[in-house]
């Protein structure tokens, strides 16, 4: 009986080709939508699950409140790992890991003996303690983890990072200088090299160096350090396998009482602790960033979304089609019926070719998405790998997903055709029922509801990502090269390289800088009015610049003065502060210049003075709203970078320059630069990366609902076929046909674009609430998405119109 219904599946797929054609082009290019999207929702799931003590491991976060600040973060003070070793019976293990908050990349140097010094700048390094791989599990393939950072200058690398400094040779017990700060020019010798993780961890690392080395190992061991501030140390906890972390948490209060509760009071704030999950962490969206991005559930949900609304347009397309050609297989449900089928055995049959169609489509899917991965890696900044789609699992998930695709694309027809009445069947006087024309015509609208909606959605996040690149910032944000300054002996020529390079007529100023907006600054500091206490104090973002600097971002002064050489004071605790500080101060405008300020630090209070406000500017994206930001003069230059503004329409040339002045001063130390306009765009990568995948999906649902409107608009024309022949000898003209023809059609997608419309706008104010400075989703984007729709509808429809149009009716009325 099976290899009977395969043959007769089979016969009708052969017998239909354009039935069969559509649909399993749809089930296949709305299956392939699906297994992507899955394919990247599940890595996205997937983060930091590999480890062996993953169920154990917790980062303990902290929390800080105060009338002026209320924010997460995922860094702790360096003495409470060892408290918390100490008071926790339930932790067996903790690890700190520090991101390097002076230079956003280290420079590595290998000398071998004859051959000239290697030098790469490398993104990612990370210092951690000796205990950091008794809790994450690398696998290493040169030396083991377990004693790779118990010596202070050791290096471990990644895979990628040891062949570009070691080629193909073995690279353990090899020496490496490393520059800044991580390293302070100092030999480091290789002690392992671990295969790369970071396309499904939290830590996103390519090397590691032990945490007691560099300017922080000087800090950890030289610097009074307290329990509440100085917040630099992710603070991983392992805890003993059979212990509960919520009893852990309910003593935490106490443990906070005991070790921070009188400084808490001295600064003026309050604090509490938490664990999250380090398998959760990726996607912990309260806080931005913990060692890398985080990501947003919202936009797993969003993609989860537009899979599922795919494929069921693909369903929906198939329903439509099996029972718009109802009447051809009638004739068969009737005889079968008559020979003794019974309906048990016809829904088995249906069933059956649906599920080799969508098995045909799976098939056809698998070779699209390995095709198609490249392309989607880039436009999703994956790194996912084809060899994932022959897991065992992934195949089974992937087969049963076409399996209940069949199902649900055949269920439908597949009981419709079971319930025809054989008689009524084989006299002929079958017609479709009132009840599957309404259904198709609920899917038509369903259908279009769905790419309606991703159209509004795509016009939506087009519009804001406009109107974040346009957005004004508050300072000049084009032609502004940042070069950072990542060595001890590069922020030493700092001085002979800005003068030299000013040389050009090209450069118009050039300064350092600690921070630039754009990019993290982790700096911060708590300050109040003198007539307040210390308890009332805002926390203030903060920057150290050169005199320079100011002026040469294109900061717009509103009161009092920059700095200037000329005061030689100004490096005497003064301050040019932007307008929020004066707000979250409640100082006025007109009494702002000459305000003193005080900052409480370890038992002491130190004084500041306004000299100068800021019109406020964006230093962070705009998700943030503008916060209190405060610059002061670095009295000795130990900047993080040098902005050049330049203003020339040649930018290579400047380059050139830029490099060659560079190289006359450090030799051995690559040129680099980035421009700050790109690293402030860099702050919506997500978004671009939504933005992309919703057009493309859009697109491609658009597509698989005009491939379903096309053949009902086919089989519609076949059925009124002799219709039209009386009209046209009566006189009707092509329009008059095509317009009859398409009308219906058209009215549903009207009616799906009034449901789509107020759910699409709904949604995506949702969507905008994560940015602070949004668009208002303007009229036109609704008329736009509206126009289209019909646009390609009418298009889709009329194709087939024209065609039974243009039919001769000599042909069509033959037969009468």
């Amino acid at each position: 009986m099976l290899t009977n219904y395969l043959k007769i599946a089979i016969r009708n797929l052969l017998r239909s080709k354009t039935f069969s054609a559509i649909n399993i082009l749809g089930l296949s290019v709305g299956m392939t939508c699906c297994m992507l999207l899955l394919l990247y929702i599940r890595s996205e799931l997937s983060f930091d699950r590999h480890h062996q003590h993953a169920k154990e491991l917790y980062l303990m976060a902290s929390a800080a409140k105060s009338p002026g600040l209320d924010e997460e973060y995922p860094r702790l003070s360096g003495p409470l790992a060892a408290a918390i070793q100490s008071e926790f019976p339930e932790v067996e293990k903790v690890a700190r890991l520090y991101v390097n908050i002076m230079d956003d990349k280290t420079l590595l140097q290998v000398q071998e003996a004859g051959k000239p010094m290697k030098s790469f700048y490398e993104t990612q390094g990370y210092q951690v303690d000796s205990t950091f791989f008794d809790l994450f599990s690398y696998e290493f393939t040169e030396g083991t983890p377990q004693k790779a950072l118990f010596q202070t200058n050791s290096i471990v690398l990644s895979e990628e990072v040891a062949q570009k400094l070691f080629g193909k040779t073995p690279a353990l017990n090899k020496i490496v200088r490393i520059s800044g700060s991580t390293g302070n020019g100092e030999n480091f010798r290789v002690t392992g090299v671990y295969r790369d993780q970071s396309s499904h961890s939290h830590i996103d690392a390519r090397f590691f160096v032990p945490i007691y080395a560099g300017m922080i190992g000087n800090y950890l061991r030289y610097r009074k350090m307290d329990y509440t501030n100085n917040n630099l140390f992710n603070t991983y906890l392992r805890l003993r396998p059979a212990s509960d972390p919520k009893q852990l948490e309910q003593k935490i209060p106490a443990f906070v009482e005991k070790y921070m509760r009188s400084e808490l009071k001295r600064y003026g704030y309050d604090k509490k602790l938490f664990l999250i999950p380090v398998p959760k962490l990726h996607l912990y969206s309260s806080i931005q960033s913990i060692v890398t991005p985080t990501n947003s559930t919202k936009y797993l949900y969003i993609l989860a979304s537009i899979a599922l609304f795919t494929l069921l347009i693909a369903c929906i397309n198939f329903m439509n089609l099996s029972t718009a050609r109802s009447a051809k297989r009638a004739a068969e449900v009737g005889i079968r019926k008559v020979m003794g089928a019974e309906r048990s055995s016809l829904i088995g049959q249906f069933l059956g070719e649906s599920m080799v169609l969508s098995l045909i489509g799976l098939s056809i899917a698998f070779v699209l998405v390995s095709l198609l991965l490249p392309v989607f890696n880039q436009l999703a900044g994956k790194n996912l790998q084809t060899s994932e789609l022959m897991e065992p699992q992934i195949v089974l998930v992937f087969s049963g997903l076409a399996l209940l695709t069949g199902l649900i694309a055949g269920s439908y027809p597949a009981f419709f055709l079971s319930m025809f009445n054989p008689v009524q069947v084989l006299k002929g006087r079958f017609v479709n029922s009132l009840s599957a024309v309404a259904l198709r015509r609920g899917l038509v609208v369903f259908q279009f509801v769905v790419s309606i909606g991703l159209v509004l959605a795509t016009f939506v996040i087009q519009e804001q990502m406009r109107f974040l690149r346009n957005q004004s910032l508050g300072f000049t944000q084009d032609q502004q090269i940042a070069i950072p300054l990542r060595s001890t002996e590069s922020r030493g020529i700092y001085s002979v390289f800005r003068n030299e390079i000013l040389q050009n007529s090209q450069v118009v100023s050039a300064a350092g800088t600690q921070y630039y907006p754009g990019i993290v600054n982790p700096t911060d500091f708590g300050l109040y009015r003198p007539d307040q206490t210390v308890s009332e104090m805002q926390n203030i973002k903060n920057s150290e610049v050169d005199f320079d600097y100011l002026q040469t971002m294109g900061f717009k002064l509103v009161a009092g003065r920059l700095f200037s050489r000329q005061f030689p004071g100004d490096t005497n605790n003064r301050l040019v502060v932007n307008e929020s500080t004066l707000r979250k101060l409640r100082i006025p405008l007109k009494k702002a210049i000459g305000q003193k300020l005080n900052f409480n630090w370890q038992g002491q209070t130190y004084q500041y003075e306004v000299i100068g406000v800021l019109k406020d500017f964006h230093y962070e994206s705009l998700h943030q709203p503008i916060e209190p930001y405060a610059f002061m003069l670095m009295t000795r230059p130990n900047f993080n970078y040098m902005i050049a503004h330049v203003n020339t329409e040649n930018m290579e040339n400047v380059l050139s320059f830029l490099e060659k002045k560079w190289k006359a001063l450090r030799p051995d130390e690559p040129f680099e630069y980035t421009f700050l306009n790109e690293d402030f765009q860099k702050n919506y990568q997500a978004e671009v990366r939504t933005s992309g995948i919703v057009t493309y999906f859009t697109a491609i649902s658009i597509l698989i609902s005009c491939l379903g409107l096309f053949g009902l608009a086919a089989f519609a024309a076949q059925q009124r076929t002799k219709e039209i022949g009386v009209r046209k000898v009566l006189g009707a003209s092509i329009t008059n046909i095509v317009l009859l023809l398409s009308r219906d059609f058209l009215r549903l997608v009207i009616i799906a674009i009034v449901i789509a419309s107020p759910v699409s706008w709904w949604a995506m104010n949702q969507w905008l609430q994560d940015f602070a400075y949004k668009i208002a989703i303007p009229w036109w984007i609704f008329v736009a998405a509206g126009g289209l729709a019909l646009f390609i509808a009418f298009i889709t429809v009329s194709f087939q119109s024209i065609k039974a149009a243009l039919m001769n009716p000599v042909n069509s009325l033959r037969s009468e």
